[in-house]
This record gives C-alpha cells, sequence and structure tokens, in this order.
C-alpha cells in the first residue's frame, strides 16, 4: 500500500536481529527427501545455536556482552542519522523482552514518507493524533498495534473445589511443569505458566508437553485411574524452584518490565533454563508426584 506519510508511534524502542531466512532451493529439497539425516542435521545444528543463548538469557554468563554488542552493531550498521539511532536504542539488556527478527524494520524507519514519533500519545481526535510536548499528526488511518493480553482465559474453567481457575489465578499464575494444578483434576494445559523463553523454539516445549500429557493419558489407562491430580506440595516446591531460579535471569536483571510479569511481579512467563532439560523433564510422567482416583469400571478400548 503506498502512502504518502507514516507516523510510528513508538511506546518502547525493541533490539532487532536479521532474519536469517532463504529460499530453499528444489535440490535441496531432493537431497532432503534422499537423506533425511542431512535434513535432521541441519536443523540440530540451527535447534543448538540458539540453545546456546541460554546462555546469556537465563545463566547471564560473559557470552551476553557479545550477544549485546552484535545486536547493538545491527543497529549501528543499519541506522546511520544518530538521532533516530538513539530514539531506536532500547535502555535495556538483549533479551529483557522480546527480540525483533525482521530485515524490514530499521530500512523502514529510514524512508523519506516515514516518521518516527516517541512522544507519548496524549488524545485522538476525529483527524489526528496528538502527543504530550503538544504536536498534532494529522491522520487518516490508524493502525492499533498495541500487543497482546496473555493473562485472560477466554473461558471460565473450574476446579473440584468449585474455584474458578481465573479466580485462582488472580492470586499468583502458576503450574506444575507448566501443564498441571491442583484442584483441577485431569486438566493439561500446553504453554502454561512459565514455559516460553524467547530464545528458541516453542514447538519444543510443546511437543515435550503433549509427549507428557500423552504419558499420563497411557498411565491412567493402564491402571485404571479415573483422575490425576498433581499433590499441592510438589506443586508448590516446584514453583518454589522456578522462581528462585529467575531471579538470576535477563527478565529480572536486564532493567525492564513486560508482560512477562503479572501484577504481583511474579514472571509468568519465562522457563529459566536450556530447553533440553524441560525435554527431560517431561519425557517421563511422574505419577508419584500425582494423587491417583481409581475407576470401577473397564477403561480398555
Amino acid at each position: 500500500m503506498n502512502t504518502s506519510k507514516l507516523y510510528v508511534f513508538q511506546r518502547t524502542p525493541a533490539w532487532v536481529i536479521p532474519r536469517i531466512d532463504r529460499p530453499i532451493h528444489a535440490w535441496e529439497k531432493r537431497l532432503f527427501m534422499m537423506f533425511p539425516i542431512i535434513q535432521k542435521f541441519i536443523r540440530g545444528i540451527i535447534y543448538w545455536i540458539y540453545e546456546s543463548t541460554a546462555l546469556s538469557f537465563t545463566y547471564r554468563l560473559p557470552i551476553r556482552h557479545i550477544c549485546q554488542e552484535l545486536i547493538s552493531y545491527n543497529l549501528i550498521r543499519q541506522v546511520k542519522d544518530e538521532e533516530l539511532r538513539r530514539k531506536l536504542a532500547p535502555s535495556f539488556d538483549v533479551g529483557c523482552k522480546r527480540v525483533l527478527v525482521s530485515n524490514d524494520w530499521y530500512p523502514t524507519l529510514q524512508k523519506p514518507n516515514v516518521s518516527l514519533v516517541t512522544s507519548r500519545i496524549r488524545e485522538v481526535t476525529s483527524n489526528s493524533i496528538v502527543t504530550q510536548d503538544g504536536n498534532e499528526y494529522p491522520v487518516d488511518i490508524i493502525v492499533w498495534s498495541t500487543g497482546f493480553q496473555v493473562h485472560k482465559i477466554p473461558f471460565e474453567i473450574f476446579g473440584s473445589n468449585g474455584v474458578a481457575l481465573s479466580e485462582l489465578w488472580a492470586e499468583s499464575i502458576q503450574a506444575y511443569r507448566g501443564t498441571t494444578m491442583p484442584n483441577f483434576p485431569n486438566l493439561f494445559l500446553i504453554l502454561g505458566p512459565n514455559t516460553s523463553f524467547g530464545y528458541n523454539t516453542t514447538v519444543f516445549m510443546i511437543e515435550a508437553q503433549l509427549n507428557y500429557i500423552m504419558e499420563a493419558l497411557l498411565f491412567m489407562q493402564e491402571s485404571s485411574a479415573s483422575s490425576i491430580l498433581v499433590k499441592q506440595n510438589v506443586f508448590e516446591q516446584y514453583n518454589q524452584q522456578l522462581r528462585s531460579k529467575l531471579k538470576n535471569t535477563v527478565w529480572q536483571l536486564g532493567g525492564c518490565h513486560s508482560y512477562y510479569y503479572d501484577a504481583h511481579g511474579n514472571n509468568i512467563g519465562n522457563w529459566p533454563d536450556f530447553t533440553w532439560i524441560y525435554y527431560l523433564l517431561m519425557r517421563n510422567f511422574d505419577h508419584k508426584n500425582y494423587h491417583i482416583t481409581k475407576t470401577s469400571y473397564d477403561t480398555s478400548f
């Protein structure tokens, strides 16, 4: 879409890394079909490259300074105007908020018909946007990009004690391994609390959770169980350890506040370790940490 003038109203600048992407050639696809091990090997390399970022995000090792310099250089390399570069430079560490992956963001902001506005919006009139510094920007169309809400539950779920999940999570959003909770028998979550991270693929976490859930269902079938319920003390101990480990991560020490946190200041979004550790944690269903209710009817099928 062509436009004579585009104003970008920026609330908070973000760190941006290049999108390393390209078309997969036909000969490569044929090679992968003939030798799947090659594709798996390449995917493994990509996985471990991204996984190494956990050394910066979660363990805060000196490698974080290298990551910071490399991503800062990406800004310096692409944005030559010092004033614009200053507006686009975040004041927090890389990883504290979600990192943008784009090859278009910096070039777009430097087009002659694009202006970056960093003053906060004071009001929206019938044909303009007015900022706190008193400037008024005439507009025809407003694209409202305010992010998304991750703390709201789209529908009510009630536990065995009659308490709604939304009411329980109003106090603290927690789950055992991001998947199960006390008072909610047979309820399994996908990408529940503390299962995201921002440095590798979320699909890996989903697959780990699905494996755990399938192992739980197989256990229920084989043991003729009608319900499983994680024990309260196991749930509490797990989350205490999780909170303790999160204290030393970039999300806690990186100098920002993000949607990773709930209203009480608890990080409810991030997994504070390598993803392969979570994978190993979810390989088998730990039935000893659950209350098991047996059924009196045949569950075979």
